[in-house]
């Protein structure tokens, strides 16, 4: 774009941001970006049947628009002008699926009535999160009762406010399954996803190199899917690997999608990625998890040890584990979980573990009144 270009952007954004605030909204989505859209398309599929033409969703990408839902898609990418709708923002609720809100960009400000959480993930909050992720959200809609237990544990022990802490259930299960296409026996792929951690070289442990090549050495055809914070921090680095494994049978996967990475797998491995869970618990297939690799973003984690994490208690209980000494013997351990991996307790687990299977959305139409101001 031409400078004349990014100036007539820029005021034109300014003109949006002032016309959102005088409209004063009750529905309002911000997402970073398209690969969040998936998580909250429900609830704003929801939104806008109940309030057509009058739910704002704005995001910091281009292409992340809902444009087939009677909704008000605005994009907004200057970070000056990010602080500026943040703080002047005038809507009754506002839903977010961003972590540590008045700790970053993201300032709370009086004429937002209802900051509301929306989870991208069906983690815990007390290990993977920063410490205050989660303190400064008036609602959150909660995935079951170990968050509800994790937040009302941190608030006991920092004295905070109490939230509003809503049994929604995790959005996104709901939206895999109208989605998803179960076809384990016809799949060959393996899926490599691995987390973000903030301390690891680069967001990503490299190891995952060695994985790989080691997939291709035995004639695995590999789907690589970094997350998209580290393809977002570190391109270069995405580029070694693209460039590093380029051959046919490798496949860098960057979709903001990731239904379609996840149905044509077989296997999925990682070391802390929430999409475990989704792999596991929603398609019904075997993860494999690579413990070297310890992903602890709260330093007062210890402090909630007792209530244990859901991503532990679902790798124990149903993933298969492995280290560095053993990635030579990789597709050993692949194959040998076709033997053992057992689907038959999946689906009792997730209605004994999360609120609301299949049905969230019915839940927040019947508690709307609880959850919206």
């Amino acid at each position: 774009m031409t400078m004349f270009s990014l100036i007539k952007k820029f005021f034109q954004d300014f003109l949006t941001i002032n016309k959102i605030n005088s409209a004063k909204p009750k529905i309002v989505f911000y997402s970073e970006g398209k690969s969040y859209q998936k998580y909250a398309y429900n609830l704003i599929k929801y939104f806008s049947k109940k309030f057509p033409g009058e739910v704002y969703y704005i995001s910091s990408d281009r292409n992340d628009h809902i444009k087939e839902l009677e909704i008000l898609n605005v994009y907004i990418k200057s970070n000056i002008l990010l602080q500026y709708l943040f703080l002047s923002l005038n809507a009754d609720n506002l839903f977010l699926t961003i972590t540590d809100l008045n700790n970053s960009i993201l300032k709370k400000n009086k004429n937002v009535k209802n900051y509301i959480y929306y989870f991208h993930g069906a983690v815990s909050t007390t290990k993977v999160f920063t410490e205050k992720a989660f303190d400064n959200y008036d609602t959150i809609l909660c995935n079951g009762d170990y968050h509800i237990n994790e937040i009302r544990q941190r608030e006991n022990i920092e004295g905070l406010n109490k939230k509003k802490l809503i049994k929604s259930g995790y959005l996104y299960f709901d939206y895999l399954n109208s989605r998803i296409e179960n076809s384990i026996n016809n799949k060959s792929e393996v899926l490599i996803a691995p987390s973000w951690n903030k301390n690891t070289k680069n967001y990503i442990n490299q190891d995952f190199q060695k994985i790989i090549k080691k997939l291709l050495e035995f004639n695995h055809k590999v789907r690589f899917r970094p997350h998209p914070e580290t393809v977002k921090r570190f391109p270069k680095i995405m580029k070694i690997y693209n460039d590093l494994f380029k051959t046919q049978n490798f496949i860098f996967d960057n979709n903001p999608n990731n239904i379609e990475s996840m149905q044509n797998a077989k296997y999925l491995i990682t070391d802390n990625s929430g999409i475990s869970i989704e792999f596991l618990l929603i398609l019904k297939k075997p993860v494999f998890f690579y413990t070297d690799s310890k992903k602890i973003h709260n330093p007062k984690f210890k402090m909630y040890e007792n209530l244990g994490t859901m991503e532990d208690i679902i790798r124990n209980k149903f993933g298969y584990k492995f280290n560095y000494d053993q990635i030579s013997n990789i597709n050993n351990i692949l194959r040998n979980s076709e033997e053992h991996f057992e689907t038959c307790n999946i689906e009792n687990f997730i209605n004994k573990n999360f609120y609301n299977y299949k049905n969230t959305i019915d839940f927040i139409d019947k508690n709307y009144s609880n959850i919206c101001i």
